[in-house]
Parts: structure tokens; C-alpha cells; sequence
């Protein structure tokens, strides 16, 4: 068992596959490995797109995760050892905690993969601009995937840097020899991720095609990252910062980046809207297979509203709180609806999240309606990003809830009426309630905010809508077993034994 657990990684350094174009393929054309390794620009291009396809497939960075990210913010009660939190090493309540870990490691390795290969490569081989470019790229995957780890495995908001609850990180290529390897402090955790989001943004190039990364991209989530440790603690620690790179890529004018003014025509172009960032774009080849289980599946069977409901009732499409939040907003029609059951018997329709579900494996198969899209990051969130970094560095109510007003002004379908806080707390309140509300069931972002964002009583809003306190060092996994089994140099997180 211990060593079956390290052989998913292993073999990564023999399995990095993809094709060798702008395309992310699913179905290798060939496999990267010791014997035909990285050796020109072409399979420095099929390492990196490599990479992709670890991120985009499964539900590491898209359905399952999110839905462990709203059961913990008590949003949804849909993974019942999520919102419980009662998980240690010793009392694993979900499978998911195992596999997790390995699907980021495995993102991690397939980038170590590239990054070491490209490295070797000589200017004969590839022109230093590229080379550069193309190492920002996997960089920014690597930190993506860290950043990850960091959030699920570690203690992301401690405002200690010596907290040992850090990271295991790994630049190099896994094999039994360095199996065995410390974790990071959190300081020196989020020192790596920045290092390779700096690189990042001053070598990848800018953004041209939401399938892949870019150095727009790269700056969004460093800010985040940034925003997400020192909200938390109610610091400015970076801030600054963090607002100077949103601003710049908003007064960027990015081409093929931009707002939709009709919000129904964003979800139904999924990851061709240019509302998206970054997106968890499928080949079309078993689309349906690779996608997250829980967009197509697990969501509306299990987390929605079945259908028909009593006439007279609202269907909550699976919300424990904050419906009435949402049912009342004019986006609720538009990001709710109607998804068929996965099960071929099962003609059941049921009511959930369909800017995400659409309308379910079945009838997404038989209507061609299958793109399964992870928003990992859309443009309405740079404004809600700059309202929040405005708040809390010292600007006035009536300049911090601006983007927002901006944000909503540009939509036509459906209009938004601008928001007028005449008070500190009903400026955070509306902030909060707009990342719920404009990026629920996308990129994690809701959940964050109820960990830093406090209601009237000044209780933390992921205690409100729990109506519990956090056991604060609850609010990550136990590094899993079978890593503890085969690596001895690493510590479980405190009082997670």
C-alpha cells in the first residue's frame, strides 16, 4: 500500500503526455519520457500543455473541490465530512482527502517534468524569449497547484510565517531516492508561490486564449492569494501590492478579455466567453468522461432540488444558506435551471446550478450541450477583487463600492441596479454577498470570503452560516496516511494526529 501510493506520481515522470500544438488534447499523440525527453521547442510546447490536462480533468480544481469548498462554508451541506470537519489522521471520513493530494502532486510533478526539460534546453534549441515563456507557464501551474495544496493541506491563513503547517514542496522530479522530504513553514510556503508567479508575470507572455495561463493570469493570482491570507487576519500585508496588480490588468484592455453584457450568453459559451481569465477547457473527444463528476453527475443527483416541488415553492437548487440571498437576485434565473439525472434510467429532472451542470450527462449527450467549464477565473471578479482591496486599504465607502456599481452597469441581461452602502459594514456585507453571488460554484472564491468577511455581530460569516464557531485548525485536511507512512520527515498538521 505504501509504495502503490507513490506510484501514480512515479510514473508521471515516464507518462507526461499531450499533443504538440495550441491544442490541449486528452488523447496523447505521443508520451514524454527518459527516452524521448525534452529535446526542442515542439515537446517543450507538449510538456507544458502536459500539464493541463492534470488541472482540467477530474474534480481536484473544479466540481469536487468547489463542492468541499461550499460544504465547508455551510453554504451547502453536500459532503457531509466537509461541513462536519471532523476529519483526522487517524479518522478519515472521505476517500477524497487520499486522492486529492495525489492529483496535485501529480500537476506538480508533470510541471517539474517541464520545467527541468525546458531548463536543459540550449539557445540552439530554443530562442531565450520562449524558453522563458514557456517556463512562466509551467511556473505558474506549479503555483497553482502549491497554492492548492497550501489551501486544502495547510494552514493558508496563519499570519505566523514559522507555522510549520506549510507545504510539501518538490522542484524536482519524484523518485523513491527524495520521497522523503520536509514541509515548508508557511512563510517559506508562500515565498515559493510567489517566486514562481514573479517569474511568471515577468516572462509569460500576455493573455491570448483562455485554455491556457498567461501573465494576466499570473497577477489575478498572486493578488488572490495575497488577498486570501491577510483578509483572513484582517492584515494589509500586501495589499498594496495586490491592488496594483489588479488595476493593471483592468486598465490593461486586455484583447479578447473583457465583460459580457448577457450573462445567460456567457454560461452557454462556457469557456469560449471572453469573460474568462483562465478556463477548465475539454477536447471534445469523451468531453462528457473527463469532466468533473460533480458538474455532470454528482450535482444534480445529489445536491439539488428534485422536481416537480409543491406549487408555491421556490426550489433552493441545493442551498442550506444564503437563498434567500440569491433568490431574490436578478442572476438567479439565469445561473439555475433545469439539469436531467446522469443515471440512463432515471428521468427525473432536477433544479441546480446550471451555469455549471447545464443539463446533465444524458441529455448533455443527446442535445451536444457538454461543455463542462471550470471558471477559474472570470473578469467580474477583478472589480469585486478591487472593491475589497479597496476597503481594506483605507478607501471611503463611496470609492470602495465603485468597481461593483462598474461590475453590474455593464450588464444587460440581467440588469443589476447599483448598490449605495451608507455604512462600513454594509460595504463589506455587499462585497461579500457579491462574490457569493457572481462566482458561486466557480473557483472556490465564495467560501474564501466567508473565511475573512465578519457579519454585524462580528462573527466570521462561515460561523454565521454554519451557526457554529471554526475549529480554526479543522479548517484543513490531515496530510493524508499513506504519505506519513512512507515519509518520515514529514509532520502531520496540528491536531489533525
Amino acid at each position: 500500500m505504501k509504495k502503490l501510493f507513490y506510484i501514480s506520481l512515479i510514473a508521471l515522470v515516464f507518462g507526461v503526455s499531450s499533443c504538440a500544438d495550441d491544442v490541449l488534447d486528452l488523447s496523447p499523440s505521443y508520451k514524454l519520457n527518459e527516452k524521448n525527453g525534452i529535446t526542442d521547442k515542439v515537446k517543450a510546447r507538449a510538456a507544458v500543455n502536459g500539464i493541463y490536462t492534470t488541472v482540467v480533468s477530474g474534480n481536484n480544481y473544479s466540481g469536487g473541490i468547489n463542492a468541499t469548498f461550499i460544504s465547508k462554508s455551510g453554504f451547502g451541506k453536500w459532503i457531509t465530512a466537509d461541513y462536519e470537519m471532523e476529519y483526522t489522521q487517524s479518522n478519515i471520513t472521505t476517500t477524497s482527502i487520499k486522492y486529492k493530494w495525489i492529483g496535485y502532486y501529480e500537476t506538480i510533478n508533470a510541471a517539474n517534468f517541464a520545467i527541468t526539460g525546458i531548463s536543459s534546453l540550449s539557445e540552439s534549441q530554443i530562442d531565450e524569449a520562449e524558453k522563458n515563456s514557456l517556463l512562466g507557464e509551467a511556473k505558474v501551474l506549479r503555483a497553482f497547484a502549491n497554492a492548492y495544496i497550501l489551501w486544502v493541506y495547510g494552514h493558508w491563513w496563519a499570519a505566523d510565517d514559522a507555522d510549520p503547517n506549510g507545504i510539501l514542496f518538490r522542484d524536482d522530479l519524484v523518485t523513491v531516492a527524495n520521497l522523503r522530504q520536509p514541509r515548508l513553514t508557511v512563510g517559506e510556503s508562500y515565498e515559493k508561490i510567489y517566486e514562481d508567479l514573479d517569474f511568471a508575470i515577468e516572462h509569460l507572455n500576455s493573455f491570448t486564449d483562455n485554455r491556457f495561463v498567461s501573465k494576466e493570469f499570473a497577477k489575478v493570482f498572486k493578488a488572490k492569494v495575497m488577498l486570501y491570507r491577510a483578509g483572513f487576519n484582517d492584515g494589509i500585508a500586501g495589499l498594496d501590492e495586490a491592488l496594483s496588480l489588479v488595476n493593471e490588468v483592468l486598465n490593461a484592455s486586455v484583447s479578447g478579455f473583457s465583460m459580457q453584457g448577457d450573462l445567460a450568453q456567457v454560461y452557454q459559451d462556457s469557456w469560449d466567453s471572453e469573460e474568462n481569465l483562465f478556463s477548465g477547457y475539454l477536447e471534445e473527444t469523451n468531453r462528457a468522461n473527463n469532466a468533473s463528476s460533480y458538474y455532470n453527475y454528482t450535482i444534480p443527483y445529489r445536491y439539488s432540488t428534485r422536481l416537480p416541488v409543491a406549487e408555491g415553492t421556490i426550489p433552493s437548487a441545493g442551498l442550506t444558506k444564503g437563498i434567500e440571498w440569491f433568490q431574490t437576485d436578478p442572476r438567479w434565473p439565469i445561473v439555475t435551471g433545469e439539469s436531467r439525472s446522469a443515471i440512463t434510467w432515471d428521468t427525473n429532472q432536477y433544479y441546480c446550478f446550471t451555469k455549471v451542470t447545464r443539463l446533465g450527462k444524458v441529455a448533455g449527450l443527446e442535445q451536444g450541450d457538454n461543455k463542462y467549464n471550470t471558471y477559474f477565473f472570470r473578469y467580474p471578479e477583478l472589480y469585486i477583487m478591487k472593491a475589497e482591496l479597496l476597503a481594506r486599504t483605507g478607501a471611503s465607502i463611496s470609492e470602495a463600492i465603485a468597481p461593483i456599481n462598474i461590475m453590474r452597469s455593464k450588464r444587460t441581461n440581467p440588469i443589476l441596479p447599483s448598490l449605495n452602502p451608507t455604512t462600513q459594514q454594509e460595504l463589506t456585507d455587499a462585497i461579500f454577498k457579491e462574490y457569493f453571488l457572481e462566482t458561486f460554484l466557480e473557483n472556490g472564491s465564495e467560501y474564501f470570503a466567508s473565511t475573512r468577511f465578519k457579519d454585524s455581530a462580528g462573527q466570521l460569516w462561515i460561523e454565521n452560516l454554519r451557526e457554529a464557531p471554526i475549529v480554526l485548525n479543522s479548517l484543513c485536511y490531515p496530510i493524508p496516511l499513506e504519505e506519513i507512512n512512507v515519509n518520515n520527515e514529514i509532520v502531520q498538521n496540528t491536531d489533525l494526529e
